[in-house]
């Protein structure tokens, strides 16, 4: 049975139900499933800082004496950009990016790409 031959490579990247993937041990998968969970206690945290600080920063301005001041209020800056890093956070932590990002390349993925390029 050779991997080139494309019946048996598809067969081969379709792991059975119920089963790892090819190539993922339980230890690999314990690793996977250690780093997921400090990706989103990392980003609970991140979150509580986020909140606070900010909440501290809209305050100050609005104590603040803001009678020369027309433009748009300074600490929206802050949360703006700092916000954004916080979103591409919580992509890490909850959203795919981890999984698709790390997975190994399987003979299905080489297939899908090459019916891509085909078609131009």
């Amino acid at each position: 049975m050779s991997i080139t031959d494309p019946v048996n490579a598809k067969q081969m990247s379709q792991p059975n139900e119920g089963t790892p993937p090819v190539g993922e041990t339980d230890e690999e998968l314990r690793n996977e499933a250690i780093a997921s969970l400090e990706r989103k206690r990392k980003f609970t945290k991140d979150a509580f800082g986020y909140v606070t600080v900010n909440g501290v920063l809209w305050v100050i301005w609005v104590l603040s004496d803001r009678s020369s001041d027309s433009s748009m209020p300074w600490p929206a800056w802050v949360s703006a950009i700092w916000g954004f890093f916080l979103a591409i956070d919580a992509w890490k932590a909850y959203g795919p990016w981890p999984k698709s990002l790390n997975r190994s390349i399987t003979e299905a993925d080489i297939e899908l790409e090459m019916k891509r390029s085909r078609r131009g």
